[in-house]
């Protein structure tokens, strides 16, 4: 998945060969019919429909990300449309899993009333407001992009580790096994990405750095009801082991080139309950 960069430098990420083995449906190995005789609990079901909401959300933040300077890098959109393609089918696998059990598609269900704050302001942005706002940070919005794309695929990761330990299910285990490694390439982009352009731009580190002290966290949850998300963070972040994730997250995040404990803490105060 890599291919021999420069000398001294991290090897970049194979955009072509992604490309061209893009992983497409996946309901023949979902293991759907052991839902009939043990069917998962309704927290479970709970976090499945989340998960494939904030999977479905991916056209919607594509589009907000193609509307700056992100769309005339050739390298990133590529890979951005590959990558909007497998999360249309881990939101369909989701699906599936909601149908085997008895329920209507994440799509089809009520939404209830969303959180509203001044703080996540900004992230409410439509895409003329967005392309506008960009205009005048140009190409350092790349670093913004594919950093908040690695500390959401850091956060998704720990969402569906923690719905495999706590539903106790051996087929929604593999199931979240098969979706964590279509997205084992998503976070190799996004970490090989964000750490170059933050190593090569005071400007992005400055950009990125204040993006992510008001980010909302996982991308595309202020959209989602107030009560999902509150679910959410308290069944993924809360709790001793909750709080250990969080606390690893905030490690990863201080770790990037120019970020530091402030960023991190940062980051991990959103997320937890």
């Amino acid at each position: 998945m890599t291919t021999t960069g420069e000398v001294g430098r991290r090897t970049r990420f194979d955009v072509r060969e992604f490309a061209r083995t893009a992983r497409g449906n996946h309901r023949e190995s979902l293991q759907l019919a052991e839902y009939a005789s043990t069917p998962l609990s309704p927290d479970s079901l709970r976090m499945v429909r989340y998960l494939g909401r904030l999977e479905s959300a991916t056209m919607e933040h594509l589009r907000n990300l193609l509307v700056t300077a992100t769309h005339k890098d050739a390298r990133v959109t590529a890979f951005l449309v590959t990558w909007a393609f497998e999360k249309f089918w881990i939101a369909d696998a989701l699906d599936a899993v909601l149908e085997a059990n008895g329920l209507p598609r994440f799509q089809d269900a009520p939404e209830g009333k969303v959180r509203k704050r001044r703080s996540e302001a900004s992230d409410r942005r439509g895409p003329i407001r967005r392309a506008v706002s960009a205009i005048r940070l140009g190409f350092p919005i790349v670093a913004i992009h594919t950093t908040t794309g690695l500390v959401d695929e850091w956060i998704t990761r720990a969402a569906y580790l923690r719905l495999a330990a706590q539903s106790k299910s051996a087929a929604l285990a593999s199931t979240i096994t098969t979706i964590l490694d279509v997205k084992k390439r998503h976070l190799e982009f996004f970490d090989d990405e964000s750490r170059r352009r933050l190593a090569d731009s005071a400007r992005a580190v400055h950009l990125t750095r204040k993006t992510l002290l008001t980010a909302s966290w996982p991308i595309g949850a202020i959209d989602r009801a107030a009560d999902d998300r509150a679910f959410f963070e308290t069944y993924v972040f809360g709790g001793e082991a909750g709080v250990a994730s969080a606390s690893e997250i905030e490690s990863l995040v201080a770790s990037l080139p120019g970020m530091d404990d402030r960023i991190g803490e940062a980051v991990a105060r959103k997320l937890l309950p």
